[in-house]
């Protein structure tokens, strides 16, 4: 079992699909019945559903916040989208979590960008292939929750997902809990040792991350006729899909 689609209602497919394999490297993979994008058919891969949509804007209390890809050398890659002239924000340690910087694409989408060594601790990518696609993993799917206890039943229940990370942000008002569907021991059984997070951010799958919001009532799904995130899929050959608005009634 895997996080195999992440599905965006978009109102330019094309364009987002040359922005995300010319600029940060993913191929085009998927049948052709069903196009997806990604790094690797072992991870997640990014499915646009086309449609006359309103602009997509990203909100605070937004179900969906972002995607996060890791990489081998943050500092290269931004260096990378420098050059190229597209806006990225600057590199930095964010307490104990990670090494990282945010991105949006075209149509408003958040991107993160994450290191797998914490600050100071990289690796050269390969010499040749995509400056960004030659070290990067679709390592991430980021919902927001507001209520924690029926977002756990339906992970660790309807799903059978392991939560694989709790990584608590004092004084940004929110939790971070990571999902996945392996059996892989951790470094240190402690779901909240520090330890953790450099091998969980270089596991070469994707998994589900989750903020849980303290102060949130509630997330909100796009409406009709809106852009923004339709949902997700999991599986391998049989794929399963979650909407939004399912999964909103439980986050």
């Amino acid at each position: 079992m895997k996080l195999s689609r992440t599905c965006l209602n978009v109102r330019n497919a094309a364009g987002l699909s040359n922005f995300y394999t010319a600029v940060l490297g993913m191929r085009q993979l998927g049948s052709e019945d069903s196009p997806a994008f990604g790094y690797d058919e072992g991870q997640c891969l990014l499915e646009f559903h086309e449609a006359e949509l309103q602009l997509y804007k990203p909100v605070s209390d937004d179900l969906y916040w972002k995607i996060g890809i890791t990489l081998q050398n943050l500092d290269s890659a931004v260096e990378y989208l420098n050059a190229q002239g597209w806006p990225v924000s600057a590199p930095r340690q964010f307490g104990d979590i990670g090494y990282l910087c945010h991105l949006q694409d075209p149509e408003g989408f958040q991107v993160e960008l994450l290191q797998q060594g914490f600050e100071g601790n990289h690796s050269s990518p390969a010499a040749s292939g995509h400056p960004i696609g030659g070290q990067a993993t679709l390592a991430h799917l980021t919902l927001r929750v507001a209520d924690l206890e029926a977002t756990q039943g339906l992970c660790e229940g309807e799903l059978g997902m392991r939560l694989m990370s709790v990584q608590p942000v004092p004084g940004r008002g929110f939790c971070l809990y990571f999902y996945g569907w392996n059996d892989e021991p951790l470094p240190d059984p402690d779901l909240e040792a520090v330890e953790n997070r450099e091998w969980l951010w270089a596991r070469p799958y994707t998994l589900l991350e989750l903020q849980h919001l303290e102060v949130a009532d509630q997330v909100t799904a796009p409406r009709n006729g809106e852009a923004g995130f339709a949902g997700f899929a999991f599986g391998d050959d049989d794929l399963t899909y979650l909407s939004a608005d399912r999964l909103s009634k439980f986050l």
